[in-house]
């Protein structure tokens, strides 16, 4: 059968592309990650549970770039907040000690980068990255570590400091 030079196909009742992507696999160690989307869900069996879900894709090394997505959540029950703080905070973004609104959709297309630590996560028989630790961007060293703890930043030399860009947090 000779290829039509056109070809109707009706695409009406075709589900659209699925956000989300593969989760990435690497080796375990430090990288840089630049956030690729967040999102606001509940708990399928609690849905007064909410979370937010991390997608991050791998600015560094470089040959792991195209290595797909990594992921994680942060809760926002009350006394979990201070792990969604740290992933801000390591962002760039200033969190002031107040109830504010979150611009998720702008921190989404930020194009913020941070340093976390990548170790392996199995789930039935897979094996993917994720997060176990977030640091800042300056405090990534390509040979694996980061460059410095808090106790040492407190002691630089205040030129130093990475100057982080507000984002319009509203207060509520």
């Amino acid at each position: 059968m000779p290829t039509p030079t056109k070809l109707t196909v009706d695409f009406s009742n075709v589900a659209d592309r699925r956000e989300g992507g593969r989760s990435a696999h690497v080796p375990e160690g430090d990288y840089l990650l630049k956030i690729a989307g967040v999102e606001l869900k509940s708990k399928k069996d609690d849905e007064s549970s909410k979370y937010l879900n991390w997608k991050f894709s791998i600015e560094a090394p470089s040959q792991f770039k195209n290595a797909g997505f990594v992921y994680t959540v942060t809760s926002l029950k009350p006394e979990n907040l201070w792990s969604l703080r740290n992933l801000l905070e390591d962002l760039g973004i200033t969190v002031p000690k107040k109830a504010v609104g979150l611009p998720l959709a702008e921190i989404a297309k930020s194009g913020r980068v941070m340093g976390a630590t990548l170790e392996d996560d199995e789930y039935n028989g897979k094996v993917k990255s994720k997060i176990a630790a977030t640091f800042k961007k300056d405090q990534y060293d390509a040979t694996g570590a980061p460059t410095a703890t808090e106790d040492e930043e407190e002691t630089s030399d205040s030129d130093d400091e990475e100057e982080t860009e507000e984002l319009d947090i509203d207060d509520i």
